[in-house]
């Protein structure tokens, strides 16, 4: 039986980061474009998320329970493929490419180490894996918010994109199973019917981006302490003045900026 720090997860990464490597500098890098690279390099991500997942020797969870593993570390394929694409030029294209590839593979990395929450490194990977949940998400919002797409295409987008990366933020909670799976789809509609109000505020694409991020920070806040019926008022109060700041920042950089 594998053992938590043998050689095959850690080898199985390393491989999860060449093919994330070459599916990104490919895709940003060839002419003319072939726009399901990323697709095809999201969905092999997710295979071998899933399989490094479930080598962990304290995974003892069902056929799919290791889907909500995969998540982040194939969104972060996608997220990085579209924000390249659309805001980075010349050669840093496809250095940045193979950076966030690096940066997948630690992901994932960090979905091995955080299956068992007893693991000595649980709660390191666990922040780090929030921070790159938070910059997934302003990838998507950021570029979504900037593309010619239809706007109920753009908001769809938004609200899958929310959901998926909630039920990554929510799945250390203790109320787990159905109950976070329909707050994650409700945190995914309330961020697409942002997203449609944003429309019609003259926003760019950074700055609607940040509200973005700014409302997911605390929607997912909120129903996390929730779900762990842990939430007080002072924690709440603390939320709502992050997000009071950080929202007159936003509005304060549009207006002066």
């Amino acid at each position: 039986m594998p053992t938590a720090n043998d050689g095959g997860p850690l080898a199985r990464v390393v491989l999860l980061t060449l093919v994330a490597a070459g599916g990104l500098v490919a895709s940003v890098t060839l002419r003319p474009e072939l726009p399901w690279l990323p697709w095809l390099t999201a969905v092999l991500v997710a295979f071998a998320t899933d399989g490094i997942v479930r080598r962990h020797p304290g995974w003892s969870g069902g056929p799919v329970d290791s889907l909500v593993y995969t998540f982040l570390p194939a969104l972060g394929v996608l997220g990085s493929a579209l924000f390249i694409d659309h805001a980075v030029e010349g050669y840093a294209r496809p250095a940045l490419a193979a950076f966030a590839a690096l940066t997948v593979g630690a992901v994932a990395f960090g979905e091995y180490q955080t299956v068992d929450v007893r693991a000595r490194l649980y709660g390191p990977f666990r922040l780090v894996m929030a921070v790159a949940t938070y910059l997934v998400a302003f990838s998507f919002y950021a570029v979504l918010f900037t593309r010619d797409d239809p706007l109920p295409v753009a908001s769809a987008a938004v609200g899958a994109v929310s959901m998926l990366l909630a039920l990554e933020l929510l799945r250390e909670s203790r109320l787990t199973g159905p109950s976070s799976f329909l707050v994650s789809i409700a945190i995914g509609i309330s961020l697409a019917e942002l997203r449609l109000a944003l429309y019609f505020f003259p926003l760019d694409g950074l700055l609607a981006g940040a509200l973005l991020i700014i409302a997911f920070y605390l929607a997912t806040g909120i129903v996390h302490h929730l779900l762990d019926h842990d939430l007080e008022w002072s924690t709440a109060a603390e939320y709502a003045v992050v997000t009071i700041v950080a929202s007159a920042a936003v509005i304060f950089a549009r207006a002066f900026a």
